[in-house]
């Protein structure tokens, strides 16, 4: 039995498939995230428009090339194994609320985080993976330019005590697993209120800025200088006993001395400072340790100003 097909059935067979196909290929072109189809040798077979954005290739540069050429160096050689595990996985895909952020790279080869989900499909029999990728850089700068804002004194560029909180905390955490001795210092500005009456709050801010300055170059990388609210500074020590954070202390108050700030009308200012010193013990904890060093400098201010305390 011979089954005949009308011509202009056919015609319009065919129509339909390539609607479908202009369709299919409409949507992927105009798609707002990069999709890349790839097979199982890593041979890019498909790079949209918003893909060719993304990286920064042409669709004709890369077609036919590893999937690789779009990773940092150190990711390259472990892809082939990621490959075939997903290819055995009884996973078809990750879906969008498991989105994985990795690192990607430019056609000028500068890496750029990436929100990437990942499907396979067989095609004529033969495996295909196609990544559904987004560019986060923006999203990522935005979030780390929060971060510090919520983070840092605007007046200083110091950390402020938000972010002090948080750094202390880890410290104590280090120390009930590891003994790692660390310690506080407490610094408050000599007769500050005095100064911004006589000067103007300008020179105050500058009294302050200079402080800052001075005393974070007198500390160690791993030292974390804060400013505490106002005239007031706190630092963290780590790997530091007490008498190493009283010599550190001793250092910068003896260099404080030596500053001189002009006022708005050029006068010559110079100015002092108070420290306390703590170091951290089994029996402290956030709070006990910052009112320690806080007692400690107070201590330093009723001995006379322009001195360190424990």
């Amino acid at each position: 039995m011979i089954i005949g097909i009308h011509m202009s059935d056919k015609q319009q067979l065919q129509s339909e498939v390539n609607n479908d196909s202009n369709r299919f290929s409409s949507v992927i072109d105009t798609a707002f995230d990069g999709i890349i189809t790839m097979n199982v040798s890593q041979e890019i077979l498909l790079f949209n428009h918003a893909a060719e954005n993304i990286f920064g290739y042409k669709a004709e540069e890369i077609i036919g090339k590893p999937i690789t050429m779009l990773m940092p160096q150190k990711f390259r050689a472990s892809h082939a194994a990621y490959t075939k595990q997903f290819e055995n996985s009884p996973m078809q895909s990750r879906d969008m609320l498991s989105r994985v952020m990795i690192s990607a790279m430019r056609k000028d080869g500068s890496d750029f985080p990436i929100e990437i989900t990942i499907s396979k499909i067989k095609v004529n029999g033969n495996m295909e993976f196609t990544a559904i990728i987004r560019d986060v850089s923006h999203r990522i700068a935005y979030i780390e330019h929060l971060q510090k804002q919520i983070n840092t004194d605007n007046l200083t560029g110091l950390k402020n005590r938000n972010y002090f909180d948080m750094q202390l905390q880890d410290m104590i955490q280090k120390f009930n697993r590891f003994s790692e001795p660390f310690c506080v210092l407490m610094f408050d500005l000599d007769k500050f209120k005095t100064i911004n009456d006589t000067y103007g709050h300008l020179t105050g801010d500058k009294v302050i800025q200079e402080f800052s300055t001075t005393a974070k170059l007198l500390l160690r990388e791993v030292d974390l200088l804060a400013r505490y609210g106002g005239e007031e500074f706190v630092a963290i020590l780590p790997n530091t006993q007490l008498a190493g954070a009283m010599e550190t202390a001793e250092r910068i108050r003896k260099r404080i001395t030596k500053i001189m700030v002009l006022s708005q009308k050029h006068e010559s200012i110079t100015f002092t400072v108070s420290i306390g010193a703590a170091e951290f013990t089994k029996q402290d904890d956030i709070k006990t340790i910052v009112s320690n060093a806080d007692e400690a400098m107070y201590r330093a201010k009723h001995q006379g100003r322009n001195r360190v305390s424990d």
